[in-house]
């Protein structure tokens, strides 16, 4: 993904806000995941569940959030 297309997925308003979102998500978030939210309902996960989709979430954020700040720091 590009930084542009990371910008449209978070649904910001600029780069600089798509990385303060990334950020926040990494920082407030995804410490408190706790479940995942399908399109049939809420799945609830056990505590083994819980820490694996924290560590999914944020080694993706963090892949994510790298060349985006890359590009906003030019």
């Amino acid at each position: 993904m590009t930084p542009t297309d990371i910008v449209m997925v978070a649904g910001a308003l600029s780069l600089g806000n798509a990385v303060d979102h990334r950020r926040r998500a990494l920082r407030e978030q995804v410490p408190t995941a706790r479940q995942e939210t399908t399109h049939r309902g809420m799945v609830l996960l056990c505590k083994h569940e819980q820490e694996d989709l924290r560590a999914y979430l944020t080694k993706m954020l963090e892949r994510r959030l790298e060349p985006m700040e890359a590009s906003h720091e030019r």
